[in-house]
């Protein structure tokens, strides 16, 4: 049986929850979340009935998601159970930054990030890599 708590939000995570926008590719569409949403990814998922009948696991491992932090102006983008990311997945954003610009209302100026916002996460250090600015990532692959 697969662990899904390990996802789902807890009542210390709702205010950070509610800070940022969450999305996924799925099926090579972007789909954004309500904004101030509570949920997890997990939450959000089940919600939209996306894992019914499918392995948890393989839908993540099969679909990038992540979130934008207004606050911030950065976008973080990931897949699987932690916040793996790999050439494969840099090269979906890469192909959907303008889809990813509008579905999210996010300007040319946004940072967009691999990996998670935090660089240690439960003590240990997590893989993140900075991309680059929107405008650029849009310009440089048209």
């Amino acid at each position: 049986m697969e662990d899904k708590k390990s996802l789902k939000g807890t009542a210390e995570d709702e205010m950070f929850h509610r800070s940022r926008v969450m999305f996924c590719i799925k099926d090579g569409e972007v789909k954004a979340a309500p904004g101030n949403n509570p949920l997890s990814h997990l939450e959000w998922f089940e919600k939209e009935g996306w894992t019914a009948g499918r392995s948890v696991l393989e839908f993540l491992n099969n679909n990038i998601r992540g979130f934008y932090s207004p606050k911030e102006d950065r976008a973080y983008f990931y897949k699987g159970m932690g916040w793996n990311f790999d050439d494969q997945l840099l090269a979906e954003v890469l192909s959907k930054a303008e889809e990813i610009k509008e579905a999210l209302g996010l300007n040319g100026d946004t940072e967009i990030y691999l990996g998670p916002k935090d660089e240690y996460i439960m003590g240990q250090k997590q893989a993140k890599k900075f991309v680059g600015k929107l405008e650029d990532i849009i310009r440089d692959n048209r």
